[in-house]
C-alpha cells in the first residue's frame, strides 16, 4: 500500500458526538502530531501504517493512547478511525474489545457506549466542564470556572490534570477545535469557523490543527458530518 501524502484529503463520514468521534472512510496522511483523545485505527482489509517514536507499526487494529506522538503513513480506503476523550473512555474495555471491534460504522456505533467510562466524573469537575461549555466560544478565565465549580484555581488545575489527564487550557483548546470542526463541516468558511470557535484568526486554528492532528483544515472538506 503506497504511503499517503501528508496533505491528502480525508474522505468519508464523520460521526461527531460530544466526547467521541468516528471517521468511516479514508484518513489522509498526517505529519507527526499528538492529541488529547485516545485513537483507535480499525480495518477489515488493508492494514494501517503508522510511525510511533521513529518506529513503524502496521495492523488492522491499532491503539494510540492520549498524547502519543505519531504520524499516519498509510491508511485503508475504507478504514475506521475512532477518537475517544480520556475523560469518558473505559480503557480496559477498549483494549479488551479491540481485537473484535468491527471496522464499519453501522456495526460499531451500537458498541460505542460500552467503550465509555463506567464511573462518572467528580461532581465539581462536571460543574467546571459545564461552565466551560456555557462560556465557549468566548474567553474562559480559570478563576471564573473555579468559582462556578466551588474550587480554588489551584484545585481546579489539579483536578483537570489528575482526572482528565490534560491541562485546563488544553481542554478548552480541544473543545474549540470540536466546535470549529462542526462549523467547517456544516459548510462555513474556514475563517468564519475559526472565529465562531473563539480562535483569534484562521492562522491560530491552522496552527492548532497541525499540532493536534498533523493536518490542514482544508483536508477535512471531504468529510460528511453525521450526528
Amino acid at each position: 500500500m503506497p504511503a499517503l501524502p501528508a496533505h491528502g484529503a480525508w474522505t468519508g463520514t464523520l460521526l461527531l458526538g460530544e466526547h467521541v468521534a468516528v471517521l468511516q472512510g479514508q484518513a489522509g496522511g498526517s505529519l507527526r502530531h499528538a492529541h488529547y483523545a485516545h485513537q483507535l485505527l480499525l480495518s477489515e482489509g488493508a492494514p494501517w501504517l503508522v510511525e510511533i517514536d521513529g518506529k513503524r507499526r502496521q495492523g488492522q487494529r491499532l491503539w494510540l493512547p492520549s498524547f502519543q506522538p505519531h504520524a499516519v503513513l498509510a491508511a485503508p480506503a475504507e478504514g475506521c478511525t475512532v477518537y475517544l476523550e480520556p475523560s469518558h473512555a473505559d480503557v480496559e474495555a477498549v483494549l479488551r474489545q479491540l481485537p473484535q471491534l468491527p471496522a464499519r460504522l453501522p456495526a460499531l456505533q451500537p458498541l460505542l457506549p460500552g467503550l465509555c467510562r463506567a464511573q462518572p466524573l467528580d461532581r465539581r469537575l462536571q460543574m467546571a466542564i459545564a461552565e466551560i461549555g456555557a462560556r465557549l466560544p468566548d474567553s474562559v478565565a480559570a478563576a471564573d470556572i473555579a468559582q462556578a465549580a466551588h474550587l480554588s484555581p489551584s484545585q481546579l488545575h489539579r483536578r483537570f490534570q489528575s482526572d482528565l489527564a490534560v491541562t485546563l487550557r488544553g481542554w478548552v483548546l480541544w473543545r474549540r477545535l470540536h466546535h470549529a470542526l462542526v462549523r467547517v463541516l456544516a459548510g462555513d468558511s474556514l475563517t468564519a469557523s475559526a472565529h465562531a470557535a473563539g480562535f483569534a484568526d484562521l492562522a491560530h486554528l491552522s496552527r492548532s490543527l497541525r499540532r493536534m492532528f498533523g493536518i490542514r483544515a482544508s483536508q477535512l472538506r471531504g468529510l460528511q458530518l453525521q450526528y
